[in-house]
């Protein structure tokens, strides 16, 4: 068990546990007090300080105590995936309307369409909280997909490209 010293007061330690991964994040200091007790009781690797998990860069500032999370990586990938880096910025997620289904025009390519989605939703649920709406109204449209919600699509793109620095 740890004890409280008075070089440090309270010991606080948050754990994040995934599968077989954790991450702890303790008081400063304590790291080497908590994998020698955890080392009594499981097999672990001590793989050291962490900067990327599950697509999320991860910045520790010590001086101001503070974590920068944020998805630079993941947006650049996405991006270049969807042939989307290079890009015009735009400031907003989407137009003010959502274009009226244009029935004389081609559908787009339902799988690519989904993997659109599912590629913005992911930003959209870890640190893009600024694309929510746009995302959500056009996933909405997955039964319905015209070209025309592509473009609105690219639109969230250009707005992540514009700001995947912050």
């Amino acid at each position: 068990m740890l004890h409280d010293r008075e070089d440090y007061g309270i010991v606080v330690a948050a754990v994040v546990r995934y599968v077989d991964d954790l991450i702890i994040i303790p008081n400063e200091g304590l790291i080497g007090q908590i994998n020698d007790q955890m080392k009594k009781w499981f097999q672990i690797h001590d793989l050291g300080s962490f900067s990327f998990y599950f697509g999320i860069n991860i910045e520790p500032n010590r001086e101001l105590h503070t974590i920068d999370i944020h998805q630079h990586s993941y947006i650049q990938t996405i991006l270049k995936k969807f042939r989307m880096d290079q890009c015009r910025p735009v400031a907003t997620p989407m137009a003010m309307l959502l274009p009226k289904r244009n029935p004389d025009k081609d559908d787009c390519n339902p799988p690519i369409y989904q993997l659109i989605i599912g590629s913005l939703m992911y930003a959209m649920t870890t640190t893009r909280p600024d694309t929510t709406y746009a995302i959500r109204l056009l996933s909405l449209c997955n039964h319905d997909r015209s070209n025309q919600y592509i473009l609105s699509l690219t639109r969230v793109f250009r707005l992540l490209n514009g700001t995947k620095d912050r």
